[in-house]
């Protein structure tokens, strides 16, 4: 087992730097072929949601030490189709939704917190997740079907886009369509999915956005250092209407009591909804601290330097008291019949009843085969154990490598405690039993570089029914039952992986899957470089491609061949980082060769063009080109902001009292 030697470390602070800091400023850019040759056939549009440390820590916003998640939402997109001079054009584009604006017009309003933003006009949705393709909306003059788009967030409620501008379209419903997580006269806090999920066979003719509505129990606020729970819900959105009411979830006649406030993932089979309670963890710190430290720096600038050195000691019993608890070691997954759920929506009930399985582990993210005609469920999960997202690097963080966290990699999530694994799921609904089975091994060292901080997966996303014709159909008929599911492992990452974090696993007495000494010893091998691997259907190591020391990848996008029957025709389509240069590069895999052999063709800024530094990348999604060139605006709006009767009345009130005082006086000579 070889260390990792001063050079590998350099190469990794720099490389990390350079995947998380980003311009400001939205811009496009010119790539060009720097090695390889572009693949004939590749087409369509990618998105990559992205995050800049410049925009997490804005200095025209109130800082108090948020995270990475909270940052406004942000697309990177690549057109894959090449210009007459054979190149491809990369743009970066913030989301104007209602926090964007809020934040422009009134900067010192706007507070973060570890979940959300809010200001003096509420709890403002960032919708910085997930880009979903969605239902098809034609042009008016004919020609093929364009395709709209949704990008998500976990404290907020979905939002429209177009494809091409990434222009805002409309919020998914008012906030009377929703139950309220915390009020507001304006903009009240509402808890969806961050995966909602499209399915365009719902019911014939009649394609449906599903996705989970949560409410939190109040009650558990209270309690500095208990999980907050939530009730669950389930929504579908037409397109045309507004959302349909939410339906409460119940498992054998009982309401679903979430045992920590997250569903952020939902997977789509051809008959079942799943929907998995996640391991992020809110508790009433995540919404407190940042408000508390705001105070605190507010007295510390007036207090003596006696004062000042009570008010330190005051302030770290009051971050003990308040310290998050570590994510549970057990997912509850709910299983709901889309049948029971037709039904629901033509009675217009207000419950429906799901079935629940236990699996043991902290889950993340999860690919669902879609065919489950067999009775069997089959998802690929990813198993952040001994992690926590909702935790981050924060000022003063000792590292294990003895040394202190730095400025510019705050807000990232802590490096892992323990061995991350994929895991296969099957759930067999006749028999009502779950068999697993993972990788990698914690009993193969020579595979442990594999569970070293995993990254969300490849997640493709079907916008349409395998019988559809051209590359919509491809990439359905492709995920009917994947032959392989491809991973990012971050590697070992010593600039975010705290002490604190494994003082606080260690202190919850959580399970580990290996022991601390054994994991210390292993995870510093410099040869636990990032990797993109693939796994076959049975998780067996179909092939992987190791990153040089320094290298950073972010979730993969697949796109498939027009004619693909099988995920190994087509592409694989990343943004990589490198410590040599500060913008990103796009590298494209062939899936059809092991990735061992590289990419086939990497792109870098063209000639005179400047590249681009997106920040980091979390979550990614491919549109075919006919679907972003036909898209029209569609029909139906949502009003950004809502203003309550009451609040219409009162200012009419303010209004009135003005104009009789202003006449008064006028009338008095005043």
């Amino acid at each position: 087992m070889a260390p990792s030697t001063p050079a590998a470390r350099a190469a990794i602070r720099q490389g990390l730097h350079h995947v998380y800091h980003g311009d400001l400023e939205d811009r496009r850019s010119r790539y060009a072929v720097v090695e390889g040759a572009w693949p004939a056939g590749l087409t369509g549009r990618a998105f990559f949601t992205v995050f800049p440390y410049e925009a997490v820590f804005d200095r025209r916003t109130l800082e108090a030490n948020p995270h990475m998640l909270t940052a406004p939402g942000r697309v990177l997109t690549v057109d894959l189709d090449p210009d007459d001079e054979g190149e491809i054009a990369l743009e970066t584009r913030y989301l104007h939704v209602q926090s964007w604006h809020v934040r422009h017009l009134a900067p010192h309003a706007t507070v973060r917190t570890d979940f959300a933003e809010y200001s003096w006009l509420g709890m403002m949705n960032l919708s910085n997740t997930t880009p979903v393709p969605v239902f098809p909306v034609a042009r008016a003059e004919g020609g093929p079907a364009g395709r709209r788009l949704i990008v998500s967030y976990d404290a907020g409620t979905p939002n429209e886009f177009s494809p091409g501008s990434l222009e805002h379209v409309t919020p998914v419903g008012r906030a009377e369509s929703y139950l309220a997580a915390v009020g507001s006269s304006f903009s009240p806090m509402i808890m969806t999915t961050g995966h909602p999920v499209y399915d365009p066979a719902f019911e014939p003719g009649a394609p449906r956005l599903l996705y989970t509505h949560l409410v939190p129990r109040v009650v558990d606020f209270l309690h500095a250092d208990r999980r907050i729970r939530a009730d669950l819900h389930l929504m579908t959105w037409d397109g045309e209407h507004a959302p349909t009411p939410p339906i409460r979830v119940r498992v054998d006649g009982e309401p679903v009591l979430l045992e920590q406030a997250s569903a952020h993932q939902v997977c789509l089979t051809r008959d079942h909804v799943v929907v998995f309670n996640a391991n992020l963890v809110l508790n009433t710190a995540a919404l407190v601290e940042p408000l508390l430290e705001l105070i605190r720096r507010a007295l510390h600038k007036r207090a003596s330097k006696g004062l000042r050195a009570r008010l330190d000691r005051a302030w770290t019993r009051v971050l003990e008291s308040l310290h998050a608890p570590v994510p549970t070691s057990r997912c509850a997954v709910y299983v709901v019949s889309k049948k029971d759920l037709r039904e629901a929506l033509r009675r217009k009930a207000t419950t429906i009843e799901a079935r629940r399985f236990v699996l043991e582990g902290e889950l993340t993210h999860a690919v669902a085969r879609a065919d489950d005609t067999d009775g069997q469920i089959t998802f690929y999960a990813q198993h952040n154990l001994g992690a926590d997202p909702a935790d981050q690097l924060q000022q003063g963080d000792r590292l294990v490598d003895g040394g202190h966290a730095h400025r510019a990699f705050l807000g990232l999530f802590t490096g892992t405690t323990d061995l991350n694994q994929v895991r296969k799921h099957t759930i067999d609904l006749r028999r009502g039993t779950v068999e697993t089975r993972a990788f990698p091994d914690p009993d193969a060292p020579d595979e442990f570089g594999f569970g070293m901080n995993l990254l969300p997966p490849a997640q493709p996303l079907s916008y349409e029914t395998p019988d559809a014709p051209g590359l919509p159909g491809a990439l359905a008929r492709c995920l009917e039952r994947p032959e392989l599911t491809w991973w990012v492992a971050g590697g070992y990452l010593p600039e975010v992986t705290a002490e604190r974090a494994f003082e606080v696993f260690r202190n919850a007495g959580h399970p580990r899957l290996v022991p601390e000494e054994t994991f210390r010893a292993r995870m510093g091998d410099g040869s636990h470089t990032v990797k993109l691997f693939a796994l076959d259907a049975d998780l067996r190591l179909d092939s992987a491609y190791a990153f040089a020391p320094g290298w950073f990848a972010g979730a993969p996008v697949f796109v498939p061949r027009a004619d693909a029957t099988s995920v190994r025709q087509g592409w694989l389509v990343t943004c990589v980082w490198g410590p040599d240069a500060p913008h990103v590069e796009v590298w494209v895999f062939d899936t059809s060769r092991p990735l061992s052999l590289g990419p086939v063709c990497k792109l870098g800024p063209g000639a005179g063009s400047r590249g681009l530094r997106p920040g980091f990348p979390l979550h990614a999604a491919w549109i075919d080109r006919e679907g972003v060139q036909g898209w029209a605006k569609p029909h139906y709006q949502a009003s950004m902001l809502d203003v309550p009767t009451y609040v219409k009345v009162a200012e009419v009130g303010v209004m009135g009292a003005g104009f009789l005082w202003r006449a008064l006086t006028q009338q008095l000579g005043r």
